[in-house]
């Protein structure tokens, strides 16, 4: 407009006023928007648009430049004036490019740890199929290179049941340790391990380490004759467990590879945890250390024992037992959930994506994202409770399954206000092994442990400095 283009100036500006407005809206509906953004398609299109606007800008700036007839300016200014113009053209490209790198690094991580779409479509309008509750267990595997041929153990064992429509929650923490896993009746592994041992192996054959919970994925794993021969028969067998013994429908799972979360927290830079006392790991090892106490921030590898460790003889600090781990696990989480604000995301993002390949394995299909995702923003925002089943009221060695599914659904109906009975989405869990009156207080007072155990405590992290994001 300044060298007299007035028509090509207007529509240049109207073009901006149309994206400036365009990018408005975006902002105002960010959070129905970004599940979408997960979109193969829609990442492909916004890399290719983010080039062709780059290019065009810089084009923009580089013909304004050229219609100003610098010409006219002595061999000085021309020099001048032609470089400030270079470098405004390769600024203005540049978050263009950033943007589409971007978006072209989401799309190769998000296709390497989500699975492809299923083959029936996935209906926007109703993605939980008319189920009011969608159920994921989040699991955590000592995937350790020092591991490799032997298989995960799940040792951090979560199923978080979300209310779809308010977004309440309810955390299951299950000790790694809980022995007789049931099966769904008929299933193979129901037939290879009858009630009421259940998930049982004879001295010898693992007997004690290999056929406890968290060894559930490991044996479906290295027995495909007993699991089925399906690429994905460890998660389902672990998914089957569960869902017996919970006595509700797992709809998915999320592994998280312990060792991977390590380079995660070393790419948000650390995370900052309030130690409550020293924290000894690696006992006796080469690699041992310890977390000393006070607020600190944590690299990877000290969060990663923070969670982990526990009492050795010889040690001289704390450790702790299954149930302490599991809380100081929560913290761990809670604490990374803090410190992935969208500015920290973004500056590591690139770190975070290629950590991320090597971290998560999920069966959550790749076109649900687009619902999943405002639905974590909502959970985020609404009421998460937990429910650890830990000692005394329950006790991993001799299992009260009944008693576990009907704490579950008060645990559920407490968490959405009411005092309604909850339908179980699944199969009442097989009988199973309980403990004698002298080794288990809940056998002893099934009345008094369920009003004890269905006080859910509001997820808290007294061990992050602040609450925010919790």
């Amino acid at each position: 407009m300044r060298a007299g283009r007035k028509r090509t100036g207007l529509i240049m500006m109207g073009i901006f006023g149309v994206l400036l407005i365009g990018a408005v809206i975006a902002l105002v509906n960010v959070k129905e928007l970004a599940g979408l953004l997960l979109d193969p398609t829609w990442l492909t299109v916004i890399t290719g648009l983010c080039v062709v606007g780059g290019l065009a800008w810089a084009a923009v700036v580089i013909s304004s430049y050229v219609v100003l007839r610098p010409s006219k300016l002595g061999s000085r200014g021309q020099l001048g004036t032609g470089a400030v113009a270079g470098v405004l053209a390769v600024a203005v490209a540049l978050p263009f490019g950033l943007v589409a790198t971007t978006a072209h690094t989401s799309d190769d991580a998000i296709g390497s740890v989500f699975k492809a779409s299923p083959s029936q479509p996935i209906d926007h309008k109703d993605p939980w199929r008319g189920r009011d509750r969608l159920n994921i267990a989040l699991l955590g595997g000592d995937g350790a290179a020092s591991r490799k041929g032997v298989s995960i153990r799940t040792d951090s064992i979560n199923v978080v049941s979300i209310d779809v429509h308010t977004g309440d929650s309810v955390i299951f923490a299950l000790p790694r340790e809980m022995e007789n896993a049931p099966f769904t009746p008929g299933s193979a592994l129901a037939k290879r391990f009858p009630p009421p041992k259940n998930f049982w192996l004879p001295p010898g054959q693992g007997r004690g380490s290999s056929d406890l919970l968290n060894g559930v994925w490991a044996y479906a794993d290295m027995h495909p004759e007993v699991a089925g021969h399906s690429p994905d028969r460890a998660p389902e067998a672990t998914k089957n467990a569960l869902g017996q013994i919970l006595g509700i429908k797992i709809d998915y799972y999320m592994l998280v590879n312990m060792w991977g979360v390590a380079r995660l927290i070393d790419a948000l830079g650390g995370v900052t945890i309030n130690v409550e006392q020293d924290i000894c790991y690696g006992v006796g090892r080469a690699d041992g250390g310890v977390v000393k106490a006070g607020s600190r921030t944590l690299n990877g590898t000290q969060a990663l024992w923070y969670g982990r460790a526990r009492d050795h003889p010889g040690s001289t600090c704390a450790g702790g037992d299954n149930r302490t781990r599991m809380r100081r696990q929560q913290c761990v989480m809670s604490a990374m959930l803090n410190q992935l604000n969208p500015s920290n995301v973004l500056l590591k993002f690139n770190a975070l994506a290629k950590a991320a390949k090597e971290t998560f394995r999920t069966d959550v299909p790749r076109g649900l994202l687009q619902d999943l995702v405002p639905l974590a923003q909502q959970v985020k925002t609404a009421r998460v409770s937990k429910l650890n089943f830990v000692p005394p009221t329950y006790n991993p060695a001799y299992p009260n399954y009944p008693l576990i599914l009907k704490t579950v659904k008060a645990a559920i109906a407490r968490s959405r206000g009411s005092n309604q009975t909850v339908r179980a989405e699944a199969a009442t869990p097989s009988p199973s092994a309980t403990a004698p009156s002298s080794t288990a207080t809940a056998t002893r007072s099934p009345r008094k442990s369920i009003k004890q155990s269905s006080r859910l405590d509001t997820l808290n992290s007294s061990c992050v400095p602040t609450n925010k994001g919790t």
